[in-house]
């Protein structure tokens, strides 16, 4: 009986599944094992076990498809992902952010001979948001809002960048070529701040000392003098004006700057030409040159001619993951404003230098040390009979890169004159800056 079984067992697994199955009767049952029951060929209890069986064959021949489906599934999209296909409005979109948030403790000039004023302060020194939009594959927007404090401590929003900027691939003596048309850069601060990276703890030797600042409205058009450097160059080092063999910009101006009006007819030419003349050994070294001609920006005096305003800069930098330094100088008649003048109205002379390092530790160059000196003659002729009162800062701090270029700076500031009624400032300051 039992071969008979093994027999009957085999048979009815093989009709199983060779026919197709309508359906099951109330016992779950089919119905070909329901016949042989019925004719006594085999019991229920066998019927039951071929059933059994067989429904467990199916059920793992099921989930065996099942398993290889989605194995099939998975390893198409691992070679092949999804593309989410974003809105035309966020196409090209990039938003961005930078702020400078500073504690500061420090003595400076009260104004009175031999005398300081100490102060004690929670600083929101700088916050932009800037907004840039590919409109098409050559034209590109941009909008970037600049927020700072006042005198009176009130907090200001202002317009820093606003221009529409044509751009193209170029050749290979000009590449990447582009012309801003609107609020647009100036030639200098933002090419030193890209070497620099420590506009956090304060302006630039060239705008703190009121010569000018780093946007104006006018047209600027500049490129990269051969193609870029070695994407580990830009990676490691900087990124920014990457030329193999240096850049340039020039650009016609209102000569007001981004925060003030134009007040006379008269319009500024500023130029910088910046080569690096051993790309192959020493990329990270530029020589850089700066000019400005033009008017300060002062309304006209009938019977009486404008103010200069000129600038030189001869700049040399080296840059390297572990170091960058700068040395510059600056010698020129007048400044933006129409401020810096003789006392027959005549642009003064001033001159000065400014001397920066940075020293980036580990492997990891996260930790750093900063060091910086400026001397600042207003007045190198001693004219008006007044004191030429040279100011010397020296600047030291110490640096933490959290992420990118969200970062620590602690330092320790003294700005000394020459002039013997006026005593030093001193400062101590934490900053942070935040970027995105």
């Amino acid at each position: 009986m039992q071969g008979t079984f093994k027999k009957v067992l085999g048979a009815a697994l093989l009709a199983l599944a060779g026919l197709s199955v309508v359906g099951q009767d109330a016992q779950g049952l089919d119905p070909l094992l329901k016949l042989l029951v019925e004719n006594k060929v085999i019991t229920m209890e066998q019927a039951q076990a071929v059933q059994a069986q067989y429904d467990a064959q199916k059920a793992q021949k099921e989930q065996q498809s099942k398993t290889e489906v989605k194995q099939a599934v998975t390893e198409t999209l691992a070679a092949n992902p999804p593309k989410a296909e974003l809105p035309d409005a966020l196409k090209g979109l990039k938003i961005g952010g930078l702020m400078y948030l500073s504690y500061q403790n420090g003595e400076k000039y009260a104004g009175v001979a031999n005398q300081t004023t100490s102060y004690s302060d929670v600083l929101l020194k700088r916050g932009y948001f800037d907004v840039q939009k590919d409109i098409t594959p050559y034209l590109t927007s941009r909008f970037t809002t600049d927020v700072t404090r006042d005198t009176t401590g009130d907090v200001k929003t202002r317009i820093k960048y606003l221009y529409g900027k044509f751009h193209w691939k170029g050749n290979d003596i000009f590449a990447s070529p582009y012309v801003e048309f609107g609020q647009v850069h100036m030639p200098w601060l933002d090419f030193e701040e890209a070497i620099n990276g420590f506009r956090m703890q304060d302006e630039m030797f060239i705008e703190r000392n009121g010569i000018f600042n780093s946007a104006d409205v006018g047209v600027m058009a500049g490129s990269n003098f051969g193609k870029d450097l070695p994407d580990w160059y830009k990676k490691e080092v900087n990124g920014a004006y990457a030329g193999r063999y240096g850049s340039w910009q020039l650009g016609v101006y209102t000569g007001a700057g981004y925060h003030a009006a134009e007040n006379n007819m008269n319009k500024v030419i500023e130029a910088r030409f910046s080569v690096r003349p051993f790309p192959n050994t020493v990329p990270g070294l530029q020589f850089t040159l700066f000019g400005i001609d033009g008017k300060g920006n002062v309304a006209k005096q009938p019977n009486k001619d404008l103010p200069d305003w000129t600038t030189f800069i001869g700049m040399a930098s080296y840059e390297s993951k572990h170091f960058t330094t700068t040395a510059q100088y600056f010698s020129g008649k007048g400044n933006q404003a129409g401020s810096a003048l003789n006392l027959d109205g005549s642009a003064r002379k001033q001159k000065g230098y400014s001397l920066f390092a940075n020293v980036r530790l580990l492997d990891s160059a996260k930790l750093g040390l900063i060091g910086r000196f400026d001397r600042f003659d207003p007045n190198p002729d001693g004219l008006n009979g007044t004191l030429d009162d040279i100011q010397k800062t020296t600047i030291a701090g110490i640096s933490y890169t959290m992420f990118k270029q969200n970062k620590w700076l602690l330092d320790y500031q003294v700005k000394q004159h020459d002039d013997p009624k006026i005593p030093d400032e001193k400062r101590v300051q934490l900053t942070l800056q935040m970027s995105f």
